[in-house]
C-alpha cells in the first residue's frame, strides 16, 4: 500500500483525483499518515470516498477526520463494514455536517448493535437509531444516512433520516 501511494503523489493529474476507493483493502495495520496527505492532496476536488470493508480501527478514522471536513466536493462517503463503536460513526458523521454536496452516507451498524453470535438486535438497534436522529436534528440540515450490518454477502441496509 505504502509503494503504491508513493506511485499514486508522483501522477501529474493526482490533485484532479473524483473518486478514491479502497473497498476491501486492509488497512488494520497501516498507519494512515499516507492516505492522510493523499486525502489532503486531492481534498479540492473528491467527490466519492470509499473507505469500506478496509478493518479500519477508531484511531484511524479519527486520523482522517480533519481533512474529511475539508472535502467540499464529496458526494458519497461510505465507511461500512468496519467495526467501530457508536462513538466512532458518530465522529465522521459530525465532520461532514458541512459537505454540502454530500448525497449518500453509508456507515457500519455500530458494534454495540451486534449480538455475540453475530446477528443484530434490533432493539439495541432502535436506540442507535434514534441516537443518531438526534444528532442529525442538533446538527441542524436535512440528511439521510445509511447503516450496514457486516454479514458477508446479506447486507442488510437501516435508514436514518432527518428532514
Amino acid at each position: 500500500m505504502h509503494s503504491d501511494l508513493t506511485h499514486l503523489f508522483q501522477c501529474p493529474n493526482l490533485r484532479q483525483l473524483k473518486s478514491l476507493h479502497l473497498f476491501r483493502l486492509s488497512l488494520a495495520d497501516f498507519s494512515l499518515e499516507p492516505l492522510r496527505a493523499l486525502l489532503e492532496a486531492v481534498a479540492p476536488t473528491l467527490q466519492d470516498l470509499c473507505l469500506d470493508n478496509c478493518g479500519m480501527v477508531d484511531s484511524q478514522v479519527e486520523a482522517i477526520l480533519p481533512v474529511l471536513s475539508r472535502c467540499h466536493q464529496l458526494r458519497e462517503f461510505t465507511i461500512s463494514q468496519n467495526n467501530f463503536s457508536m462513538a466512532t460513526v458518530e465522529k465522521p458523521l459530525r465532520h461532514t455536517a458541512g459537505l454540502r454536496s454530500l448525497e449518500f452516507e453509508l456507515y457500519p451498524v455500530p458494534l454495540e448493535c451486534y449480538r455475540i453470535q453475530g446477528t443484530v438486535n434490533q432493539e439495541r438497534l432502535a436506540q442507535i437509531q434514534a441516537e443518531l436522529m438526534g444528532i442529525l436534528r442538533e446538527l441542524g440540515q436535512p440528511r439521510t444516512i445509511c447503516l450496514a450490518t457486516e454479514h458477508f454477502g446479506d447486507s442488510e441496509l437501516y435508514v436514518v433520516a432527518f428532514s
